[in-house]
């Protein structure tokens, strides 16, 4: 199934969290169909206009936000007030404001599939089903690969990261993006989103161009760096092995479509969580990474969703 034609939102809005927070938020396809509710990765990225595009706008409800401090919400950039416990409170304050009294299909890759878990641990009454993609699960483990594993296979990008620390790269980068001085946030942000960039491109032929690009760092991408070290920092405020206990508790059915060639999110985890998901199916796309867009993940995630729109068709009447 093709990935469906751009569309414009048919509602779009700041909504205040009443506690220092603005989040952007747009609806977009059927008001009054099956609601899906899209989590961004990052953590500290955002939504765009294609991520509207998996879903059949004539029959799903799409609900797409930016996360606290990210995208288009506001403060750019604020950790104050922000852990995924926070995020999880915004999903019911979204759903509170657009009246979504239906039960929600939860869509969220990497760091959205971690926060999607989370939610339903937590709500799984509101929880119609979980589409996720690239299992990420918040943990040291996880975390530890990103910073240090990855250096095997990208040494010179790796390198360049290293810059002047010796020890706990995530506590580096997280001082020197908050530094109240500028030049240095920005050096620091530049390294970290490049060696994420040159993560996102391992099997390439771009993986050697790393740390040539000197331009300047834009306040969102400083932005972007400052929520993600946060969040890497808290290991995504889970306790050890936190996310993974949760989810055997989690009686609603899920699709995980994991990359075969995923080095930021490895499949291992995929396989993990879906040992633990009572109700789960996994898709592994052998040659997919941990991209989506403009690759075979994508393919695989508009073919699930349409494979879910007919079950939810027989089952709901439409």
């Amino acid at each position: 199934m093709p990935i469906y034609p751009e569309i414009k939102p048919n509602f779009s809005d700041l909504i205040d969290t009443n506690d220092g927070h603005r989040i952007y938020l747009e609806r977009t396809g059927r008001e009054g169909g099956i609601p899906v509710i899209f989590l961004h990765g990052g953590p500290g990225s955002s939504t765009n206009a294609n991520h509207r595009r998996y879903f059949d706008p004539k029959f799903f409800d799409i609900v797409l936000f930016d996360q606290r401090g990210c995208g288009q919400s506001l403060p750019k950039g604020s950790t104050k007030n922000n852990t995924t416990w926070h995020l999880i409170q915004d999903i019911n304050l979204i759903r509170k404001t657009l009246g979504l009294n239906q039960k929600a299909v939860i869509f969220g890759g990497s760091w959205g599939s971690a926060l999607a878990l989370a939610y339903a641990a937590e709500h799984g009454e509101a929880v119609e089903t979980l589409v996720l993609r690239g299992i990420f699960l918040g943990s040291r483990e996880e975390v530890a690969w990103f910073t240090d594993g990855l250096k095997r296979f990208m040494p010179a990008a790796h390198k360049e990261l290293m810059w002047d620390s010796s020890g706990d790269l995530v506590s580096h980068y997280y001082e020197r993006v908050n530094s109240t001085d500028r030049l240095i946030a920005n050096e620091a942000c530049r390294r970290w989103l490049d060696y994420e960039m040159q993560s996102m491109m391992l099997g390439s032929e771009n993986i050697n161009k790393t740390g040539q690009d000197k331009t300047e760092v834009s306040d969102g991408e400083l932005a972007r760096a400052q929520v993600q070290l946060h969040y890497l920092k808290h290991y995504c405020f889970f306790k050890k092995g936190e996310l993974l206990e949760k989810a055997a508790s989690i009686k609603n059915s899920a699709i995980l479509v994991q990359g075969g060639m995923d080095m930021i999110c490895p499949p291992f985890t995929a396989h993990r969580l879906h040992e633990v998901l009572p109700e789960s199916k996994l898709k592994v796309i052998g040659s997919g990474g941990h991209g989506a867009w403009n690759s075979k993940i994508a393919e695989a995630l508009a073919d699930e969703m349409e494979l879910l729109k007919k079950r939810l068709q027989a089952n709901h009447g439409y």
